[in-house]
């Protein structure tokens, strides 16, 4: 029993050891593994640095570029001047010595003016930033142009076509009353404040299609002409009624009968608006439909007893009254 109480204490003692040995062994190879991760982390470290410097230098080499186009677009980079360049100096503080030395030769050169220098040096920016402006601007035109030409394209064809239909049925209907006649529409590309409507007509065989204007055509004629026109816009224009007032005054007989033939006629269309025309007279004998109703508005002092007779609604009762025993 002694013999094995030494035994295993012996043992304990021996994996003591063996824990303290695997501890420090533990360690070495942490500290091992820090010693490795740091090369690593210095490697990581250099090449973001050399892909910065990789970057660098290829900005610089596109700067490189983009200044020797602007100097070869200056003056090309003939013998004379690569001559010239082998004999300049190499370094840039050479260089920038050169300069300094060659601008103040050109500054003792005896000007009237003594700041004729830095007035070019002055005018070279001013012409380069209105370069830039004229740049801006330009490029802002072109935009706005674009947008209203896209623009223009949603509603000039629409335009078109309606002014074509308007321009048949003003032709076929001119034609029955005049010689010819015509509508179109009057464009100015981009000036959309002067686009309007041309009426052309002509009443004579000879000559040719005239503009609608007082220098042009008779009153009568320019009546014709527009009561042709509001006919024509009978078919594409909704309005629950239309008013024409004396436009059958200054006309000829002739003229006068076709117009008020053409009005009846388009205005007794099955789906159209009412149409009321106020005239002081009508030619004797015209043609009205059964859509047609004439009401004669009677004034001047001849009337006042009788409007006073019927400013009294008992009278209007009895009329209601001998109209209801009439129907039945």
């Amino acid at each position: 029993m002694k013999d094995l109480l030494i035994e295993v204490l012996s043992l304990k003692r021996c994996f003591a050891e063996q824990q303290l040995t695997t501890v420090e062994l533990d360690m070495k190879i942490r500290d091992m593994e820090r010693e490795l991760k740091e090369p690593e982390r210095r490697g990581i470290i250099a090449q973001q640095e050399f892909d910065r410097c990789k970057d660098d230098v290829e900005h610089c080499r596109r700067q490189l570029q983009i200044v020797k186009d602007a100097a070869e677009s200056v003056a090309k980079l003939n013998t004379e001047l690569q001559r010239a360049f082998h004999e300049m100096p190499d370094t840039v503080e050479e260089l920038e010595g050169a300069i300094q030395d060659y601008t103040a030769q050109a500054n003792a050169v005896l000007f009237l003016n003594h700041n004729v220098l830095e007035e070019y040096e002055r005018r070279c920016e001013q012409i380069h930033n209105l370069d830039l402006k004229v740049e801006e601007d330009r490029a802002v035109l072109n935009r706005n142009l674009g947008e209203i030409n896209s623009l223009k394209e949603t509603w000039l064809p629409t335009l078109r076509s309606l002014v074509t239909r308007i321009n048949e049925t003003f032709s076929h209907n001119f034609q029955e009353m005049a010689v010819a006649g015509e509508v179109t529409l009057d464009e100015h590309d981009m000036d959309f404040d002067k686009y309007g409507i041309l009426i052309k007509v002509k009443f004579r065989q000879t000559g040719q299609l005239r503009v609608l204007s007082a220098h042009h055509q008779s009153g009568g004629e320019r009546s014709v002409s527009t009561i042709l026109y509001l006919v024509s816009l009978q078919d594409l224009t909704h309005c629950p009624f239309r008013v024409v007032d004396e436009i059958n005054q200054g006309m000829d007989p002739i003229n006068e009968r076709n117009m008020f033939q053409q009005l009846v006629r388009a205005a007794s269309q099955p789906n159209t608006p009412q149409c009321f025309l106020l005239t002081p007279k009508l030619l004797p004998d015209l043609d009205y439909t059964d859509a047609c109703s004439i009401l004669n508005i009677m004034n001047g002092p001849w009337i006042e007893k009788t409007s006073k007779v019927w400013s009294n609604g008992a009278n209007w009762g009895t009329v209601t009254e001998m109209l209801s025993q009439h129907s039945t």
